[in-house]
Parts: C-alpha cells; sequence; structure tokens
C-alpha cells in the first residue's frame, strides 16, 4: 500500500528544514572562527564542530572550505539586501553600512582577500550592493560609482577608522563627531540628502565640489 503523500511531504520538509538548520549554522560558525582565525586557520572539521553538526555533512551540504567562504558572503550579502530593501530610507541603509564597529563578517572579509583568495569569485555581483543601487535616484547617471565610493568608505572606516583617526590626528573624544561627518557625506553621495548631493559631482572620474 502506498505511503500518504502526506506523510512524504512531511519528511521533506522535515529534511529540508535539518538541511537549512545546518547550513545555517554553519555559515555562523564560519564567520567567526574565519574572524578570528582567517579562513587558512581553520579546518572544517573545526567549523562543524563550532556549529554542532555532523562534519560529513559540511562535504555533503557546502563542499569544500573555498565553497563555504563563498556560501557566508553570499548568505550576509542576500540577507542586507532584503534588510535594505525593507529599511525606510537611505539613512538607515548607510547606517547599516558603517555599524557600531567592525563586524565579524568584515573581518573574515579583509582575512580572505589578504590570504589571497579573487575577489571576482568569492561573490560576484553583490546583492546587496544591487539593493543599495537600486534605491537611488534613477537619473544618476553615475550609482554605481557613488554606492562603491559609499562602500569603500564604510568599510574602510570599520577597518582603518582608528588608525586613521590617529594618523589625522584625530582625538578619540571626537571620534563619535567625526563618524556623524562621514556619514553624511556618504548619504551625500547616495543622494539621500539633496544638500549633500548638491555639492558632490563627478569630474573625470574623482568626487569634486560643485562651487
Amino acid at each position: 500500500m502506498a505511503e500518504p503523500m502526506s506523510t512524504i511531504s512531511d519528511t521533506a520538509v522535515t529534511e529540508g528544514g535539518a538541511r537549512a538548520a545546518a547550513v545555517s549554522a554553519l555559515v555562523a560558525a564560519a564567520t567567526r572562527l574565519f574572524a578570528t582565525h582567517g579562513p587558512d586557520g581553520v579546518s572544517l572539521r573545526a567549523v562543524a564542530s563550532e556549529a554542532g553538526v555532523n562534519y560529513g555533512l559540511i562535504h555533503q551540504y557546502v563542499g569544500s572550505k573555498d565553497d563555504l567562504i563563498r556560501l557566508v558572503c553570499r548568505s550576509v550579502s542576500e540577507r542586507t539586501a532584503a534588510q535594505v530593501s525593507a529599511e525606510v530610507d537611505l539613512d538607515a541603509t548607510v547606517d547599516r553600512m558603517f555599524g557600531t564597529g567592525r563586524t565579524d563578517y568584515v573581518t573574515m572579509l579583509t582575512w580572505t582577500l589578504l590570504q589571497g583568495r579573487d575577489p571576482v569569485e568569492l561573490l560576484g555581483r553583490s546583492p546587496a550592493l544591487t539593493a543599495v543601487t537600486d534605491r537611488l535616484d534613477p537619473s544618476l547617471d553615475d550609482a554605481a560609482t557613488r554606492v562603491a565610493a559609499m562602500t569603500a568608505m564604510a568599510l574602510g572606516w570599520q577597518v582603518f577608522g582608528p588608525f586613521i583617526a590617529a594618523g589625522v590626528g584625530i582625538a578619540d573624544e571626537d571620534r563619535a563627531q567625526v563618524d556623524h561627518e562621514l556619514r553624511r557625506l556618504a548619504r551625500g553621495l547616495l543622494g539621500d540628502d539633496p544638500a549633500d548631493a548638491s555639492e558632490i559631482v563627478m569630474d573625470g572620474g574623482t568626487f569634486s565640489s560643485r562651487s
């Protein structure tokens, strides 16, 4: 006698849910460990142990370490894209990009690039940055350049902020004000603040103030 269709469906859903939960745990564990030690300093067995996932499943569900790195990049970017699309304005997007400090993902990404992996193969076209670009004024013919500049500013400040601040003589007590001003400039790049955006134009591939 054939097994009831509902039982087969329930089993498939249960197995699919278990796989999704395992992959999510692996992504989270890999992000933490890669941020701490760099991808080259972490074994897949260590990632599986940190995630509480059977080691054999990491090969079945994900593949190699480079596959896992790409999965982390893709997962974070897709999750961020969904959040950006749901945000009420670009202020929130800029705040998300700058964050409140260096995230595990940004640290992991820094390690990954410094250890020689191809940045194009890691992610290719970013869902997150595409979502930001899609929210800009469609009349801007340099939208991709503006998003690239804002992202470079945000990630650079996350990674090198203390070093840069010290280098230009910004005191610790002034960091919060500088952070605020950087975010204002970033919003101007995205055209979120008309007053700021009107002062920023592209001139031969470089930014300059409109006189």
